[in-house]
C-alpha cells in the first residue's frame, strides 16, 4: 500500500481485538506513524469484504481497500474521536465506493442510446439490489437528464424524445413530423452534442448553472 507501514510484526486474533485503539491513534497524532499498522491489520478484512459486497470485482475491492486506509492515513491527525475508530473508517469506506459508482455510473450515461429517463429506467442501469446511497446518486442522475433534455430547442426535444423514450425509428419519425430522414439524424445528433456539453460538468463534479433554471 502507499502509506507507511511495518506490518511484520504477528499479532494473533485475540491480540487485535483487545489493542488500545485509542491510545495507537493518540501515538499516530503524536508522530508515531507505525502504531497505524495495528489497525490496518484489525480492519483491512472487514474493509475488504465491504468493498467486494459493493463491487463485486477482487481487484477492484483491493485497490479501494488500499485508497480507503491510505485516505484514513491522511485523514487521522483529525480524527477526534468522537466515534470508534472503526465507525470513522466505515464512513471514509463507503464514501469511496459512492465515488467509484458515481464515476463509474457517470462513464456510461453518454452513450445516449441508453439514456433513463424515468426512475425505474434509471434503476435498470445498477445492479439488482442497489444501495440506498446509489439509489439516490441513479435518481438525481434521471433528474438532471430530464431538465437538461427540456432545454434542448423545442425540434431537437421533440425528435429526441421520440426516438429515446418512444423508441420509433429514424424512418418512423421522419414520417410522423413530415420530414427527411436526414433531418431527423441531424436534429437528432444536435440534441447529442448539445446533451453532452451541459452534462459534461456533472461528470466532472461541478456544479450546473443551468440547473435551477427550469
Amino acid at each position: 500500500m502507499a502509506y507507511p507501514q511495518k506490518l511484520a510484526t504477528v499479532y494473533t486474533e485475540s491480540e487485535l481485538e483487545q489493542i488500545d485503539e485509542n491510545a495507537l491513534v493518540n501515538q499516530f497524532k503524536n508522530g508515531d506513524t507505525d502504531a497505524f499498522n495495528p489497525l490496518v491489520l484489525k480492519y483491512e478484512k472487514k474493509i475488504y469484504n465491504l468493498m467486494y459486497q459493493r463491487v463485486r470485482d477482487r481487484e477492484t475491492a483491493r485497490d479501494l481497500c488500499q485508497e480507503v486506509f491510505l485516505k484514513a492515513f491522511k485523514a487521522l491527525p483529525s480524527f477526534k474521536g468522537g466515534s470508534a475508530f472503526y465507525s470513522w473508517i466505515y464512513r471514509i469506506a463507503i464514501n469511496c465506493s459512492i465515488d467509484f459508482q458515481r464515476q463509474r455510473n457517470r462513464s456510461k450515461v453518454l452513450t445516449f442510446e441508453e439514456l433513463p429517463f424515468d426512475a425505474d429506467d434509471v434503476l435498470m442501469m445498477t445492479d439488482s439490489y442497489p444501495s440506498p446511497e446509489k439509489l439516490l446518486e441513479e435518481k438525481e442522475l434521471g433528474r438532471i437528464i430530464r431538465k437538461a433534455v427540456r432545454k434542448l430547442p423545442p425540434g431537437q426535444r421533440r425528435v429526441f424524445n421520440l426516438r429515446h423514450r418512444r423508441e420509433l425509428a429514424i424512418k418512423e419519425i421522419a414520417v410522423m413530423l413530415n420530414r427527411s430522414e436526414g433531418t431527423i439524424k441531424t436534429h437528432l445528433h444536435h440534441a447529442h452534442r448539445r446533451l453532452q456539453d451541459m452534462l459534461l460538468p456533472y461528470l466532472r463534479n461541478e456544479s450546473l448553472e443551468w440547473r435551477e433554471e427550469i
